[in-house]
């Protein structure tokens, strides 16, 4: 993203425009999980089109150019890793709001660019007009040597020994895509060969509308430390784990964030806003 929003400043968006698309996002897979509460709450199933806010006449502030259009779709857009064939994983759907004119916060684009220039090519003259998708992503995971990128799907000698291992990220977070973490999951699950023997080992859990490592519109407070503990020290697994949202000081949201895929719905009766009218459920097909 760092290479056509340094060369063409039309391509950025500011913060009206981010805040356009966010709504654009809302309004197409807010109710999704049967709650409007500001928050997709499952935003890897959300079909939204940047399209859809496309300006028809020039000067209009309640769409986009075509080339912030195309900003979007590259933001959310999943190429192919030329080394592993496996998708580069985009920012997804609800993140909107975490975005920079860049496109992404601004410590993630530094640490990007950084670490081409002083991991990949040693290079501290090393500018993002230079990079090629299609050698350097190569050459960076070479030079990494697993190192940084650790995304061996083999847990198996971790698990036979005991070992717990338990996941977390925001679905909201705009600096690293979340989904990365549910494509590793899923290649893990491939590997131990079902999801069943995965889930007493390795449980993902991932919080709707939570940013990156905190914040956002959805609750981000919980401990998975404790239930990290519990789970490793008495044998009691995680089968949900309650987040809150504080606002002012004070707690008006909670939800339970449940292990992937399995998502929080709604009972049907009680407050939006109390964890204890929501249930863990799998989605369809799965």
């Amino acid at each position: 993203m760092a290479k056509p929003l340094e060369a063409d400043e039309s391509m950025r968006l500011l913060a009206a425009d981010r805040q356009l698309v966010h709504d654009a996002v809302l309004a197409a897979c807010d109710a999704a999980d049967g709650v409007e509460d500001g928050v997709v709450g499952d935003p890897e199933s959300c079909d939204f089109d940047p399209g859809t806010l496309l300006c028809e006449d020039a000067g209009d502030e309640s769409c986009l150019t075509a080339a912030q259009v195309s900003t979007v779709r590259m933001l959310y857009s999943s190429p192919e890793n030329p080394r592993t064939g496996r998708p580069i994983t985009g920012l997804l759907p609800g993140s909107e709001l975490g975005w920079t004119d860049f496109g992404w916060t601004n410590s993630a684009r530094s640490t990007g660019v950084e670490q081409f220039r002083y991991l990949t090519f040693a290079d501290p003259e090393w500018t993002v007009d230079q990079f090629n998708f299609e050698t350097d992503i190569v050459l960076a995971e070479d030079r990494d040597n697993d190192t940084l990128n650790a995304l061996d799907p083999n847990l198996k000698p971790f698990f036979e020994s005991g070992g717990k291992l338990l996941s977390y990220h925001g679905w909201s977070d705009p600096q690293i895509s979340p989904a990365n973490v549910t494509q590793y999951y899923n290649r893990v699950v491939d590997l131990i060969g079902s999801r069943e023997e995965v889930h007493d080992s390795f449980r993902l859990f991932m919080a709707p509308g939570m940013g990156h490592c905190g914040g956002g519109a959805g609750p981000s407070r919980f401990d998975m430390l404790a239930a990290l503990e519990r789970w490793v020290e008495e044998g009691e697994a995680p089968d949900q784990i309650t987040a809150a949202r504080v606002q002012d000081g004070e707690v008006d949201r909670t939800r339970p964030l449940c292990p992937y895929p399995a998502q929080a719905v709604y009972t049907g009766s009680g407050s939006t806003d109390e964890a204890e009218n929501f249930a863990c459920r799998m989605p369809s097909g799965e």
